[in-house]
């Protein structure tokens, strides 16, 4: 027993040993900051008093910091430093040169203020009710009242750090309540749960790290603590922002009352930290950010990010009547993949890499590596980045949108629309609206209406100001039917493609202008407007949501379809075309265009290209006034102009075309080529006396269309049914031509140039009558085996001609001409009498008058009347004709000439001469002529003279008849040469037969025999 107890003791008296050798020897070097325990000294009741009253004049500085029931105003002791307060009611210092302070308070003022709340500036406050453990670079000294410089320490249980205001009425007072707070010279910390208020803002979160600033000026005597540099939550933070002024989306608050502005807080939670750099002022946080504004489900504002950044700005100094929120965010930004946005206020979602938003101004930009897409109620957009700011009163404001990007719009009084480009969108303010421009291939589609392409567009309009109780009712941001489009212009390889006009050009220009009581007329010249309306009616439109667990679930835009299908279709082309648009509620109509440079303009028939264009027009110059309507009007100038058609080709300096009359006209001279069915006889019947292959072949009448031109110098009037051609007018129809000083045609069906559907071949138009006027002249020209066979020319004042009944009229005084080659079937030898010898003409003789040229003339004072049918034609009063050999097709004979008749030349002079031709006949080789001269009638030849009331000749027959008319004979004179004896005979009718060179006298009344040799009477040939 004895032994063990010895061993014991022992022990203990070793172990003493060596806990006395390490507190001599090991601890001053483990612990430098060892300090001899300092005694408490008694204070003597003076010592003691003078505390007191210096620790109430310092109390006083700072009493407004705690609340009535505080322990701080029971007589706490005070010490102080250069900006730094330290209140503790019981002490007692460590072995470690550490002081133990219970309960303790730490007060840092702002630099250069005595007193809290003296100025501006934030009193930050560290108070710890269950005590702190500090320490000093120097120990406390009570009877001097100087605090030294704070090194560090703990704050046991729970810690309460708050900052005042910044300044009075700042309302951005911080408060953090934490447990077991770690402090550092310049950092606070702890690992613990944390509760912390921001004016009226709160959250929480776990894990504190508070980073200090130093005093500006260091501080030699004192704590170096200048105030808060940054304060740092290391996870599971949670935000509540209250009073929150701006939404987190531009016009989201714009549709809150006050109130509920208010009431409505921000909820914002993220996985990661939060470092609040209230330096920079700035707050971030990090990982899985989400932020709400709102209740959840209940519409309000989201916004997901991988980090968000909150901007703080300076404090309103002079604040208005409502108290602010304290936390003053100017600009938000965010990251992440992507960062999302939601706001049910002013209905827009949006995703982005990046967003930045500044909250004054509602300016967004976007951007980040991926397409940024938006998303509002009837407006989708993507692009590469988007900068984005609106204007005062819910306006447009400005829009950067970098591309390549679309943006498609639709509302539920207006068609959706699309637009995309390569380059970029800019919308920016204008001296009366805004210009919205696209560059790089830009697009813009509207749905069933067609669309608008070229290298860059800009849009010129002006907003409408919207009922504001209704917007806000609406609760959505400016939509496409406050936005009143007042002009465009499109350059680059401009194209538009619309149901009724498809153009193409270098430069477009568009004025707009709104008509809300204009309706589509019911005269539409088509009706795809009423198809369009009726099939849009069937989409359902984007801001008709479904409603799904207290969520509007977003529908996206229909795609934009392709115009519709019409029968006929305007192409147009031009290096510049410019246009007014009139917008209506149900259908935009085009009132005006114009082009210029280049023009060109089909109407293409329904089924595109391989249907050849109903109607062509080209020229320098174009004018269009309501293109697409029934009354459509046109004007179309060039060098020439042309306009080809189905039913005619024109061309002019100047053609007016207007659909409504039914009326085209053109300014000057031109030319008109009209397809003439063969139906009726043409102006080559005017052929009478042709001996061409043509007259030994009849062409046969056949309904297919022959172009029939028409030229002029003055100007053309067609009202569709008659075409007015004035100042020198020429015309042909095969070999035959005809110029006039007015020309008039009347065609058999109207041209119609509203028509829908193509004219058939059975309604082909024709000419059916003719009307010259102002002199008139109709050449007719054959040929036979390649050389000239015959060359007529009919003079005449006025001309009428009905192709289908063949009759013709002409008025005088008038002249026709018929050069020929040969003999051409005329008498052209003398008659010999009753009881001369037959004088048969030679062969020699008969060969050089068929291989010479036979002149025809025909002068006439009244007119003509004739049929082109029966190949006839009568000439009335005072009726000269001549007919002999000339020399050459250039050359003719005159009745009148001073030298009298020319050889082998016969003159016949009479009231009426009737010239036609009879069909062929066997033996004959084509139609054979006839003439008829009554009235007074004179032949003159070289050595003959006959007079008789009637005069007829066939060619078929080769038989030449002067006839009485029972009161006077016909009578004829023979002189073979000049000077020599005369025979004459005078009877009722006297036949001659050119072939046989032989007279036949009927119901003869006189004969003079004397000259006559011998006393043969020839037979009438058999």
């Amino acid at each position: 027993m004895e032994h063990r107890l010895g061993r014991t003791v022992r022990v203990f008296l070793v172990v003493l040993a060596t806990a006395g050798l390490y507190r001599l020897a090991v601890v001053p070097w483990v612990e430098p900051r060892y300090r001899e325990t300092v005694g408490v000294e008694e204070l003597t009741p003076e010592q003691a008093a003078a505390i007191r009253a210096r620790a109430d004049r310092r109390l006083d500085a700072v009493r407004d910091l705690f609340p009535p029931d505080a322990w701080e105003h029971a007589d706490p002791i005070v010490m102080e430093s250069r900006g730094m307060r330290l209140l503790f009611k019981q002490y007692h210092s460590l072995p470690d040169g550490r002081v133990n302070l219970v309960p303790c308070t730490v007060i840092v003022l702002p630099d250069g203020q005595r007193r809290a709340n003296a100025g501006n500036g934030r009193t930050m406050l560290l108070r710890a009710p269950q005590g702190a453990v500090l320490e000093f670079d120097e120990p406390l000294d009570l009877r001097a009242g100087r605090l030294a410089r704070l090194v560090g320490g703990s704050l046991r249980g729970q810690v309460i750090v708050r900052g005042t205001e910044s300044f009075p009425g700042a309302n951005d007072e911080i408060e953090l309540v934490t447990r077991d707070l770690e402090l550092d010279e310049f950092e606070i910390h702890t690992n613990e749960k944390v509760d912390f208020r921001f004016g009226r803002s709160v959250g929480k979160g776990r894990g504190l790290v508070a980073t200090l600033l130093p005093s500006p000026g260091g501080s030699n005597h004192g704590p170096n603590i200048g105030g808060i540099d940054s304060i740092q939550l290391e996870r599971e933070v949670e935000l509540r922002l209250e009073g929150l002024e701006t939404g987190v989306l531009p016009d989201s608050a714009d549709h809150m009352s006050d109130v509920e502005a208010t009431e409505k807080p921000v909820l914002v939670k993220c996985d990661g930290k939060l470092t609040a750099n209230l330096s920079a002022k700035v707050i971030t946080l990090e990982d899985a950010v989400d932020v709400c504004r709102g209740v959840p489900g209940q519409g309000g504002d989201s916004l997901t990010c991988d980090v968000l950044a909150l901007v703080l700005g300076e404090p309103d100094r002079h604040p208005t009547q409502n108290a602010s929120s304290g936390l003053e965010v100017v600009e938000i930004q965010a990251s992440g993949s992507p960062v999302r946005v939601h706001s049910a206020d002013a209905g827009i979602e949006v995703r982005a890499d990046r967003l930045g938003y500044e909250l004054q101004t509602q300016r967004i930009l976007l951007d980040g590596k991926d397409p940024v897409s938006i998303y509002t109620s009837g407006v989708e957009l993507e692009a590469k980045s988007v900068d984005y700011t609106p204007g005062e009163n819910n306006t447009i404001g400005s829009l950067m949108a970098i591309g390549p990007g679309w943006i498609r719009a639709i509302d539920e009084k207006q068609p959706a629309i699309e637009s995309h480009w390569q380059k970029w969108l800019r919308i920016r303010p204008d001296d009366v609206g805004h210009v919205a421009s696209l560059s790089g291939q830009a697009e813009v589609s509207v749905d069933l209406q067609g669309k608008l392409t070229g290298a860059e567009m800009h849009f010129w309009f002006e907003q409408i100001q919207e009922d504001e109780s209704a917007r806000l009712q609406a609760n959505q941001l400016p939509n496409v039917t406050s936005l009143n489009p007042l002009r465009m212009l499109v350059r680059g390889v401009v194209e538009v493609d619309v149901p009724e006009v498809a153009a193409r050009t270098d430069r477009m220009e568009i004025w707009f202008r709104r008509d809300a009581g204009l309706s589509s007329s019911a005269q539409k010249s088509q009706g795809f407007s009423a198809v369009a309306v009726s099939e849009g009616d069937t989409r359902e439109r984007p801001s008709e949501t479904k409603v799904a667990v207290g969520q509007k679930t977003r529908q996206p835009i229909p795609p934009i379809r392709p115009p519709v299908s019409v029968e006929r279709k305007l192409l147009a082309t031009g290096n510049l075309i410019r246009g007014l648009v009139v917008l209506a509620s149900d259908q935009n109509e085009l009132e005006e265009m114009s082009l210029e440079g280049e023009v060109q303009l089909l109407e293409q028939a329904k089924g595109g290209r391989q249907v050849e264009p109903r109607l062509n027009i080209r020229g320098d110059q174009l004018q269009l006034t309501r293109p697409t309507q029934f009354d459509a009007k046109a004007v179309v100038s060039g060098r020439p102009a042309t306009v080809d058609s189905e039913q005619f080709s024109l061309k002019g300096p100047l053609i007016e075309f207007d659909r409504g009359q039914n009326r085209v006209a053109v300014d000057g001279g031109g030319q008109l080529t009209v397809p003439v069915a063969n139906a009726g006889v043409g102006l080559e019947s005017f052929d009478l006396l042709g001996t061409g292959a043509q007259q030994a072949q009849p062409r046969k009448r056949t309904r297919a269309a022959q172009p029939l031109i028409i030229d002029w110098q003055g100007r053309m009037d067609f009202d569709g049914q008659t075409a007015r051609f004035v100042d020198r007018v020429q015309t042909a129809s095969g070999a035959v031509t005809l110029q006039a000083g007015i020309l008039e045609c009347i065609f058999t069906n109207p041209v119609n140039f509203s028509s829908q559907q193509s004219t058939v071949s059975s309604q082909q138009t024709d000419i059916g009558r003719i009307t010259c006027g102002n002199g008139v002249q109709i050449r007719s020209a054959s040929e036979a085996d390649g050389k000239p066979s015959s060359v007529e020319n009919l003079f005449v004042r006025d001309l009428f001609f009905n192709r289908f009944t063949g009759d013709v009229r002409g008025t005088g005084p008038g002249r026709l001409t018929s050069i020929r080659s040969g003999g051409g079937g005329l008498p052209m030898g003398t008659p010999g009498l009753p009881g001369q010898p037959v004088q048969q003409q030679s062969a020699a003789s008969k060969s050089a008058e068929e291989a010479g040229v036979t002149f025809l003339g025909v002068d006439f004072q009244r007119g003509f009347v004739g049929n082109m049918n029966q190949r006839q034609m009568e000439f009335q009063q005072r009726v000269e004709t001549i007919w002999g050999p000339v020399d050459s097709w250039e050359d003719s004979l005159d009745l009148h000439d001073s030298k009298g008749l020319p050889d082998k030349a016969i003159a016949v002079t009479s009231d009426t001469l009737g010239i036609g031709q009879t069909p062929s006949v066997p033996g004959m080789p084509g139609r054979t002529i006839e003439l008829s001269a009554g009235g007074n009638v004179l032949v003159e030849g070289d050595s003959f003279t006959a007079r008789s009331a009637r005069l007829s000749f066939s060619e078929a027959k080769d038989l030449l008849v002067f006839e009485g008319d029972g009161r006077s004979d016909a009578q004829l004179f023979r002189q073979e040469r000049v000077g020599g004896p005369t025979s004459s005979a005078s009877a009722g009718k006297i036949l001659y037969w050119r072939k046989y060179n032989r007279v036949e006298v009927k119901d003869a009344r006189y004969l003079d025999l004397d000259q006559i040799g011998g006393t043969n009477m020839p037979q009438a040939p058999r």
